[in-house]
């Protein structure tokens, strides 16, 4: 498995880069009228799982960096104490996104203890959807504590809108500049401008907390600069007045409540690519890569994740799964997904990106040479 560029502990942050979107419709389920795509069967249905679709993908979809307390930083040194910051400290809030049309209200509490992370996100608009993640799982749990999905693993994603960026991968694709100070929930907040250097991925405006280098708001822009989505915290607290993570729910005993799938052996998490890209849109880098075999089909399931240093994409390749593929466009919220056809293999690959960076990658697969 290829390594996370940039700063220690990148790899976990943007995770799977989220990394991003590794997870982004991990608690999710898309139903979307046609032209869009039909619901994902197989394999990729239960990646994109069960949980309601609007409040995680705004906790999936969106990318922070920060700064640092002295105006006169540079900005790669304000997203290195971002880098630390999200992952470090004790942090506690409510915030609403807006993705496409979509608005929706969430509380998130962080703990870091030992050096090991907690961490709850509760929806509170809509259907009543939570997650909770250790360092040993993620749990998406339904109203009564009903278990919906597990995913064991050290490397369990965080759900936080709060999430670091590759501060050396950024310079190669885009512009960062300070812009004037602001206030967001009650707080100081520097405001940094991330300008793509071509149309290949978004923009953002970044509010981040003087004190903590916590985000506090952030845009997404498109290349007319219209906002994709957009996240801003109302309330936020650190330090020792952060709620408790209650152990009772806990993403390790949600887990062993369930019956989670086993952890992947060895043999699947190095297990070399069967596919690969003849070519990639500048910038972008593989970070991650998955292989496992799959139960109730004749092949494997193959996950890739590329990065820029900010945007991520993710590619999934299993076995054709007949009518029901997705062969075309599709879109949920801000996260936009491109499928075809190779061979008797699906190709889906979904990010927060423009359409035509989703269809250089699915169109620039290749079966790796044996």
């Amino acid at each position: 498995m290829a390594a996370a560029s940039g700063y220690p502990g990148m790899q976990s942050a943007l995770h799977s880069s989220t990394s991003m979107l590794i997870h982004m419709f991990a608690c999710t389920r898309l139903r979307p009228a046609r032209p869009t795509c039909p619901e994902p069967t197989g394999t990729l249905r239960n990646l994109f799982g069960s949980c309601s679709s609007r409040w995680l993908v705004a906790c999936g979809s969106l990318l922070l960096v920060g700064a640092a307390r002295a105006v006169d930083v540079s900005p790669h040194a304000l997203l290195e104490r971002m880098n630390d910051a999200v992952r470090q400290l004790d942090y506690e809030g409510r915030f609403v996104v807006q993705s496409g049309s979509q608005i929706d209200a969430m509380y998130i509490v962080h703990r870091f203890d030992g050096g090991a992370e907690k961490e709850r996100v509760v929806s509170l608009t809509g259907s009543p959807r939570e997650i909770i993640r250790s360092d040993e799982a993620v749990a998406c749990v339904a109203p009564g504590k009903r278990l919906i999905n597990v995913d064991r693993g050290a490397h369990a994603r965080s759900f936080s809108p709060l999430r670091g960026v590759s501060a050396e991968q950024l310079e190669m694709s885009y512009h960062v500049e300070l812009l004037a100070p602001g206030r967001v929930a009650g707080h100081d907040a520097y405001q940094i401008l991330i300008q793509p250097r071509d149309d290949l991925r978004y923009g953002y405006r970044l509010f981040v907390d003087q004190d903590t280098a916590l985000p506090l708001r952030s845009m997404m822009f498109d290349e007319a600069q219209q906002i994709v989505s957009q996240m801003m915290f109302v309330d936020l607290k650190t330090g020792s007045s952060v709620t408790p993570i209650e152990h009772d729910i806990s993403a390790m005993q949600v887990a062993r409540a369930g019956n989670p799938a086993p952890m992947p052996s060895e043999r699947e998490r190095l297990a070399p690519p069967a596919w690969t890209f003849a070519d990639l849109p500048p910038g972008f880098q593989l970070n991650v890569h998955r292989r496992r075999p799959l139960a109730e089909a004749n092949g494997d399931l193959e996950h890739f994740i590329f990065s820029d240093g900010l945007a991520s994409v993710s590619v999934y390749i299993e076995p054709h799964a007949g009518d029901e593929a997705l062969n075309g466009e599709s879109s949920l919220g801000a996260a936009k997904a491109v499928g075809r056809i190779l061979g008797d293999h699906d190709v889906v690959v979904v990010g927060e990106v423009p359409l035509k960076t989703l269809y250089w990658f699915a169109e620039h697969v290749r079966a790796a040479s044996r």
